[in-house]
């Protein structure tokens, strides 16, 4: 018996010695200490490796969502290259760092130094703004046991302490300054201007000729414009809002629509998706189709009182507001200056600002940038100096004036070389500045123990 027991033992023991490597339970905070990279004088271990991948996971799952795109953080493909991208970003990020050492870029000036300080102070206020008006909010806590509970906050959601904050701030300056010395000589040619202008041009032109909406989007969003399309008029609008109050009602009445037009689509698709023949439901179809037709009656039941209760509300709106609609259109008629009492009148904020004040609205058929009954008020102005009739919108009452058109063509050189020579120089000084990372990151020669993070 003892025999076998010692024959066990050792069989257990050779296939401990033969399998250590699996059996081995590794000491987690020594195992984190791993050396990955060895490089520009820096020794980046395990646990900073891991953490900048987990960095770069969330980050690109975030960009993704943005555009309603999948994303699986756990796919192995997908962490091996969050790993591989993370890998060189701490690589690049520790050459970097000897670069500023090198170079002297991390000594600052007492007014650099104190605008870093309010940038970190500013960051450090906005976060401790948003515990206090989101995890804090009424809080009774006061004093010590207020600041007490907004570290905690502050440490559970990730946010970074004042320190950290002003050596953050300091790496970015040193950073601006490495590369404002590297990019100092870079400059952009006429001729790069030029060409340029002239694929702007063309694009814009294609882009317009496919979507002519798409100007007015530009124009509004304040995006640099190439080419100016055909189909395009100038209007200056009088608006007339509805009281606060009336307003209220009509955009809960047209959600309640809204919701309820939702329903009663889902209901029509269910119904569809049964047989077209009634008479060859099954039992469960055919209770099915009892329960979906009486629903049915009942949502539309309910949506034409909302409908009603809407054009009730709009014509109550409406009422409210017409003795000042009647008192614009009489001065109107007496040859009264149309911009003059859109100024005295007009409650519409887009028609305050500039260059809507004096150039108007851009309108074409089919904008998707106004409700349907705006642009159709606009564009059924014959010719320009027209004036529209009153006419009722979800925003109140409007009146609209055909000030002009928009001249087809390209906008001269002049115009926009400016922008454009900003973001020529802006795309060659980021190439130039990452080229040369990329460049030095190479040089380094790093060692990479890879193996080490299994």
């Amino acid at each position: 018996m003892r025999k076998r027991v010692f024959l066990a033992m050792l069989m257990i023991a050779a296939i401990v010695l033969t399998t250590s490597c699996s059996l081995i339970v590794k000491d987690s905070a020594v195992d984190a200490q791993t050396v990955i990279i060895e490089v520009a004088g820096k020794s980046i271990t395990k646990a900073e490796v891991q953490a900048a991948t987990q960095n770069t996971l969330s980050y690109q799952q975030y960009m993704y969502s943005m555009y309603g795109l999948p994303y699986d953080p756990t796919d192995a493909k997908t962490m091996a290259q969050a790993q591989d991208s993370a890998i060189e970003a701490l690589i690049q990020s520790a050459v970097l760092d000897q670069k500023i050492n090198e170079g002297g870029y991390n000594t600052f000036t007492q007014e650099e130094l104190t605008a870093i300080e309010a940038s970190a102070q500013a960051s450090y206020d906005s976060n401790v703004d948003h515990i206090m008006t989101t995890e804090l909010a009424g809080t009774t806590l006061t004093g010590e046991a207020l600041d007490a509970a907004v570290a905690q906050q502050m440490t559970e959601h990730g946010y970074q302490d004042m320190e950290t904050l002003i050596s953050s701030a300091k790496f970015t300056k040193a950073q601006e300054k490495l590369k404002a010395d590297l990019v100092k000589d870079v400059t952009v040619s006429d001729e790069e201007i030029q060409t340029a202008y002239d694929q702007n041009v063309a694009t814009a032109q294609s882009n317009y000729a496919a979507s002519l909406s798409q100007y007015g989007t530009d124009v509004s969003n304040g995006t640099t414009v190439y080419y100016r399309p055909a189909g395009y008029r100038q209007v200056k609008n009088i608006l007339r809002k509805f009281t606060d109050a009336d307003a209220a009602i009509i955009t809960d009445l047209a959600s309640q629509i809204t919701a309820k037009q939702g329903e009663l689509d889902t209901n029509a698709a269910s119904l569809t998706a049964l047989p077209a023949d009634a008479a060859t439901d099954s039992a469960e179809q055919a209770e099915s189709r009892a329960s979906l037709t009486a629903d049915k009656v009942t949502l539309e039941t309910a949506l034409a009182d909302l409908n009603a209760q809407l054009t009730a509300a709009k014509a109550k709106a409406a009422a409210a507001i017409q003795p000042t609609v009647d008192e614009i259109t009489a001065k109107l008629a007496a040859g009264e200056d149309f911009d003059a009492l859109m100024a005295e009148y007009g409650e519409d904020t887009g028609m305050q600002a500039e260059p809507a004040k004096t150039e108007g609205y851009l309108v074409c058929e089919g904008s998707t940038q106004w409700v349907a009954e705006f642009t159709a008020a606009s564009m059924a102005l014959a010719k320009i100096g027209d004036v529209s009739a009153p006419f009722e919108t979800q925003y109140g009452i409007h009146i609209v004036k055909y000030v002009g058109d928009v001249a087809e063509g390209a906008v001269p050189l002049a115009d926009v070389q400016d922008a454009i020579r900003a973001e020529l120089l802006t795309t060659k000084q980021d190439t130039l500045y990452t080229d040369t990372l990329a460049q030095w990151a190479a040089a380094a020669n790093a060692t990479i123990n890879k193996a080490g993070l299994n």
